[in-house]
């Protein structure tokens, strides 16, 4: 890891279930996408989370979806392990 910590992330990566379970846990307002990203904001306009799509480059290297949620959701004892 770079000398970013965790506590100073905005956001953290996890598995597509932990972002199912967060997407469950808040009031989703609004859905922003543009290019490869879409952005999921709360009913007080703060981005929540975040979705990388899934891409495929010009060699033909696939890149699978990325999932980001904010990091300050994640419980304690997680956001330390991630």
């Amino acid at each position: 890891m770079n000398n970013t910590t965790v506590s100073n992330r905005v956001f953290t990566q996890v598995d597509y279930r932990r972002f199912r379970q967060h997407l469950a846990a808040i009031t989703t307002k609004t859905v922003k996408g543009k290019g490869y990203e879409t952005a999921i904001y709360d009913k007080k306009g703060d981005i929540q989370a975040i979705v990388h799509a899934a891409s495929i480059d010009d060699t033909g290297r696939c890149y699978p979806a990325e999932y980001f949620i904010r990091t300050k959701a994640l419980p304690l004892t997680w956001a330390q392990a991630a």
